[in-house]
């Protein structure tokens, strides 16, 4: 270790003491927390669903769809049935499943 002799020891003591401590502006945390909550109530608008409720939502709605979707198609199917049943009649013809 090196040996500190006593001048530089006060010098660099009286160095640190003349320091002054550095401060933030005046009114900074008051803007800061002030910038902070506006922040928070911003983010709370955008988007104000949870993730897991709009997929619950967007599963029923895809259940919900294809209900629908397999009702109309048994419908067109019958109607498809009965429309070739209606034009065979018509020329005297018959249809056998």
């Amino acid at each position: 270790m090196k040996n500190i002799h006593d001048e530089q020891f006060e010098q660099d003591l009286t160095i640190i003491s003349n320091m002054k401590e550095v401060g933030a502006p005046g009114f900074f945390y008051t803007r800061l927390r002030v910038r902070m909550e506006n922040e928070i109530t911003l983010n709370e608008g955008v988007f104000p669903l949870k993730p897991i409720v709009v997929i619950c939502v967007l599963t029923l709605f895809l259940f919900i769809n294809s209900l629908i979707l397999d009702k109309d198609s048994s419908i067109l199917n019958s109607t498809t049935d009965n429309n070739m049943e209606a034009f065979a009649a018509s020329y005297d013809q018959t249809i056998s499943n």
